[in-house]
């Protein structure tokens, strides 16, 4: 009998933890977050990557048109902005998840660019 539950929990375990992987969820309204994003964009990103995107070639690169910023996957930039790289600081002590999420969502959807919103759930 308790086999049962062992193997009834662990399947539901792995059910749960794959559900959450796959669909990561979306903030549910992605216009207000990626309204949000912008605020934060403008106070900690604006000064090295542009206004408009371009950023200061070679120091701080472009985001508007940049191909990793639109990654399926956005692993690659939530990276650089918990850890930095380059001369690009690490935001980890800075940004919440939150912020993070907004902010690179911003980035995704902005001049020119599209992808689907970053979540706070994506974020480690």
């Amino acid at each position: 009998m308790n086999r049962k539950y062992i193997a009834l929990g662990v399947v539901l375990m792995g059910l749960l933890l794959s559900a959450c992987w796959e669909h990561p969820e979306q903030p549910p309204n992605p216009q207000s977050w990626i309204d949000s994003g912008k605020k934060v964009f403008v106070e900690y990103c604006a000064e090295c990557h542009q206004a408009d995107g371009n950023g200061w070639r070679p120091l701080y690169p472009n985001l508007a048109g940049n191909p990793i910023v639109t990654l399926s996957d956005p692993w690659p930039i939530i990276q650089t902005v918990m850890n930095g790289q380059g001369s690009m600081p690490s935001f980890r002590p800075k940004l919440d998840s939150d912020q993070v999420a907004a902010v690179l969502s911003y980035i995704r959807n902005s001049w020119g660019n599209q992808a689907a919103p970053v979540s706070p759930r994506q974020i480690h």
